[in-house]
């Protein structure tokens, strides 16, 4: 037996988890459709932050110092962009067009971004049903129990009890139009590719 309440927050929490999983796949398109680009600076600072860690736990002070002096003198634009504002270039595919030239057909070669190449689909849960046989219960503070009950099933003079409960979750996933960033971002692209096309 165990709590109504404690039931219904186990559902609720399942359900959350789910929506959470549905929305994590938006991010998994910065990973197919773009490469992440290191800012030169930033990677120096990093290289150079390690040596100095490691200069300072071998106790090599005057390589520490030579270090830590390098550092302030590098731009201070490297170190200000953080983890989170990496910048990310799409992965891109060349294809050959035909084009009528004075020569005949001549190809010309364009540079098409992955993404744009690529249905995008959003997926969204719009409902969730939970079904279930459930024997209630109440306690001296009228604080409600339930258990799930097996089916019973009567076979003439015995009736025998089945392990299986009577139990039914659906979640219903629908696609959705990607979010207007993304949209957006999309749309940029083929313009810029229909730029490169000829004709």
């Amino acid at each position: 037996m165990i709590r109504f309440q404690a039931l219904m927050h186990a559902v609720q929490q399942s359900i959350h988890s789910a929506a959470q999983a549905v929305e994590s796949a938006g991010f998994k398109h910065i990973d197919k459709f773009f490469d992440k680009v290191v800012n030169e600076e930033t990677q120096e600072r990093r290289d150079k932050s390690k040596e100095l860690n490691e200069a300072m736990n071998s106790g090599d002070t005057a390589r520490a110092d030579a270090l830590l002096k390098e550092i302030n003198e590098l731009p201070e634009d490297g170190s200000k962009g953080s983890e989170d504002e990496a910048t990310y270039r799409p992965k891109m595919v060349a294809m050959a067009f035909p084009s009528q030239g004075a020569n005949g057909v001549d190809s010309t070669v364009v540079k098409v971004p992955l993404i744009t190449l690529c249905p995008i689909s959003s997926p969204r849960i719009q409902n969730v049903n939970f079904s279930a046989d459930l024997e209630v219960t109440a306690d001296d503070s009228d604080e409600l129990y339930v258990a799930f009950r097996p089916p019973q099933v009567s076979g003439g003079k015995d009736t025998i009890t089945k392990d299986t409960t009577n139990t039914h979750i659906e979640i219903c996933l629908v696609g959705h139009e990607p979010p207007e960033g993304l949209q957006k971002i999309i749309e940029g692209y083929e313009k810029a590719l229909r730029a490169q096309i000829p004709g």
